[in-house]
Order: C-alpha cells, then structure tokens, then sequence
C-alpha cells in the first residue's frame, strides 16, 4: 500500500507554500552582495508542519547490494552518482558502474571520513603522532594528492570546487574550532567563522554554491545551523537559519537547507531555503538522524522499536518511503546522490561490535505524476466504496496514467477532469464530503502539475 499521510494544511495551502519557498528563495539570492563574509538573521516565518506516518509507508522498489565483498570493516560511506567511497582501514573508492575497487595510496597511517564529489575525494591524511592531521584531496583520474593549510584541519566536505572543513590551526582546543573553505581553483583558503564558539559538521552543496555547519556552545549544546552563500571567488553571504531548540546535521543540495531539530520534543527533520525563510517540519514517529538531500530527495535513518531504518522523502510528491527493514540491525551514515534519473543510498550497518558492512541502495527515480497517480489510485481503494462507483474512478485514472506514460497530456488531463467531475457529483451522496475533498483536490495537485488548462 501506499503510504497515507495527514497534512496540517489542505494541499491548496501546501501548493502556496512551495511557491513561497520559491520566492523566498529568489528574494535573498538577489539580495545578495559581493561583501567578503555577512551574516543575516533569518527571517521569522510561519512553520508548516507535514505529518507523516511509517506504519503504512510503501518500500521503494531497487537493488541492494555490499560496496565491497571484503571481510574487513567498511565505515563512514559517501556517494556521488557512480563514484562511492568508503574507509576500509583507509579510503577505498567504487565505480558503481562498472564495481570495480580501487584504494587511494596510504600515507604513514591510516586515513578517514572521505567525501566525494566528481572524480575527487576529500579526506584526512594522519601525519606522524598523536592529533597531527589534515585535510587532503586525491583525483581519482590524475591519481594525485592536494595538500590543504596546514595540521589541526579534519572532517571536509567537498562539492563543486570547494572544499569546507573544520579548522582548529588558530585553536587546537577541542572546545573550539572555526569552519574553512578551501578553493581548489584558486588554491586560496577563506575562513566562514571567527568565535570561540564549536563550528563543526560543513556540507557543501554539489556545486559548491552553498556551505552549512553548526554551530554549539563549548560543550556541544545551543547547536544553530548557518549556511554561506558563494556570491564570488572567496566572497559568501552567511544566514543564521535556526532559533529555538538543538538543531545538527545540516545537508543541502544547494537551494534547500535540511537538518535535525528537537525543537518541537524529539529530533525530526526540517528544512528551509538557504538564505532563510518559510520552515518546513516533517514530523515523524521517533528519532531521525543523518540527514542527507539531493536533488528533490531527502535520505535519513528512522527510529522504530527495532531499531533505525533508511527511509527517503520525496519533496515533489510529498510522499514518504521505506528503504530498509532489518529488525534489530541499526543502520547509520546513509547518504544519497541522485543523478540522471537515477538514485543511489550507501549507508553502513552494525554487524557486531567492531564490525560494520557498507551498501549501496539504486534505484530509478519515479515519475512524480505516475507516483501520484499511483497514490491516488490507492487512496480509492482504501474508501471501500460501491464496486461501480470504484470501477468508474479507477477507470478514469488508468487512463490517465496511460495517458501520461504516452506523454499525451491533452488526454491525461481530460481523464482528470473526467474524475474530478465524478466526484462532484457523487458527493454527500456515495462519497462523504470528505472523501470527495481528498480525491478532488489530489487530482487537482496532479493537474497542476501536468500544467493542465
């Protein structure tokens, strides 16, 4: 079945909120100047709410499969269309096309916490002793190494050609630290932050257009979320983006920012323009933890009574689906790339104690209209009415679905209308008011999109 969701809001009210969002968007990106570092409080919006259920989700049809068949531990995975990279003792990286492994040259120990981008790999290089570490980049195609800064320099994120990362060279104490973007078509380094505050956590979009990270008191309370700008080379606008609440785990996909809040009694996921603005609350039963979003799809592990699922969240549809489903066996990291149609999740699981195995979840980007048309079809069913009545709505939006697997919109949207007609007439009569209301404006939101006459 699938998933059934109660939105606080009618989806009239929720059409008129992606088109703010939109607007807001466009608002503070043109507001934007060349000023090296600004920041900006957010703006104080109204916060939707959309209320979702995992007790009836529907698992998203794909392939699973290890990123390595080797006996030995596979941590922190990360993904970026066919390139996957995982630590294995050091940083091993997959071709998702072709599966063949690949591991980049060791240095004195070992490396970890690799991002991906391209053919580029951010990660740390450990050097001699103790905490002596730094940020470095390897290009899987030319094999070689970029050294960036200096020692005291961990945890990046690459995208486009920045790469973001947590600087402690000014304060080594692990109470403090600042957030640096280093730009590998410049080789300049710029500094995001400049307090004796904990910067921690930077994503940088796939692009590179958009940095974000938390920022927390000294003992890891008061967590903020900010996010940068790049209106130029070494130039950023930063927007503070949250307020009440501990809110972590920031992610973007370059227009939207999502991350984890407790602000409302338990960690949900959120997400807002990156320049600030209307807020959005996916409220879900649980925990989540480990956001991740690309393109229109945001990735993130569920809290059950069995433990944590992968589920993913389609922001066109507003659907809500299920990945995993291992009782009993935590999965963690999960992290998602959607490119050319085609989707992709790595996450880890927790075999043992000491023992974790890396996966890889494909799959084929549904259509947003068949999807919907998919869940309105489910929808009728679940009303248990009259056969005939049945027959007639069913019919009308299988022709509409044939009609838009053929690309023949004319014809898809008269099916609609077709329906939509039925359920005028049939309401407060074998459809209560309530039913027709849901069917009529679900058909409604399909239309729109169709961009139906």
């Amino acid at each position: 079945m699938k998933p059934k969701h109660a939105v606080i809001q009618n989806r009239s009210s929720l059409k008129q909120t992606r088109r703010l969002l939109v607007l807001l968007m466009a608002l503070a990106l043109v507001g934007i100047n060349g000023a090296s570092i600004r920041v900006a409080a957010r703006s104080k919006v109204t916060r939707p709410a959309v209320v979702l259920q995992t007790a009836t989700v529907s698992t998203l049809t794909g392939t699973f499969q290890p990123i390595d068949n080797s006996p030995y531990a596979q941590q922190e995975p990360r993904v970026d269309c066919n390139l996957a990279a995982y630590t294995n003792g050091y940083i091993e990286y997959v071709d998702l096309a072709t599966n063949s492994t690949t591991e980049v040259p060791g240095g004195p120990r070992a490396d970890h916490l690799s991002d991906v981008t391209d053919s580029h790999i951010a990660l740390i290089r450990y050097f001699g002793s103790g905490d002596d570490r730094k940020v470095m980049v390897y290009d899987t195609i030319s094999q070689t190494f970029t050294f960036i800064g200096q020692l005291a320099t961990t945890n990046p994120s690459i995208g486009g050609t920045l790469v973001a990362f947590e600087d402690r060279t000014q304060a080594p104490d692990r109470y403090e630290g600042e957030i640096s973007v280093y730009d590998q078509s410049t080789a300049t380094i710029t500094r995001l932050t400049n307090d004796d505050l904990l910067n921690t956590n930077p994503r940088v979009s796939p692009t590179g257009n958009v940095i974000v990270w938390q920022k927390c008191q000294h003992d890891g309370t008061g967590c903020a979320i900010y996010s940068a700008v790049q209106t130029g080379p070494g130039t950023f606008q930063t927007t503070l983006l949250t307020g009440a609440g501990e809110n972590r785990s920031p992610a973007t996909n370059g227009t939207l920012v999502a991350y984890i809040s407790d602000k409302n009694g338990e960690n949900d996921i959120y997400y807002q323009p990156v320049g600030g603005g209307a807020e959005v609350h996916l409220s879900i039963p649980g925990d989540q933890r480990d956001v991740s979003i690309s393109g229109d799809w945001i990735a993130f592990e569920s809290q059950d009574q069995q433990g944590y699922d992968v589920l993913v969240y389609d922001l066109r549809t507003e659907y809500l689906y299920q990945v995993t489903n291992t009782p009993l066996v935590d999965e963690m990291l999960s992290e998602i790339s959607v490119c050319n149609g085609i989707g992709r999740i790595v996450y880890a699981t927790h075999v043992s104690a000491d023992d974790y195995k890396a996966y890889v979840f494909t799959f084929q980007v549904p259509s947003p209209t068949a999807e919907q048309i998919d869940n309105l079809i489910d929808l009728v069913h679940g009303f248990n009415l009259p056969a005939g009545l049945e027959n007639s709505l069913l019919t009308k939006l299988q022709d509409a679905l044939a009609a838009n697997a053929a690309s023949d919109i004319a014809t898809a949207c008269d099916s609609l209308t077709a329906f939509i007609n039925t359920c005028q007439a049939q309401s407060e009569k074998k459809l209560t008011a309530d039913q027709a209301t849901q069917l009529i404006n679900s058909a409604n939101q399909i239309k729109t999109g169709l961009g139906c006459q």
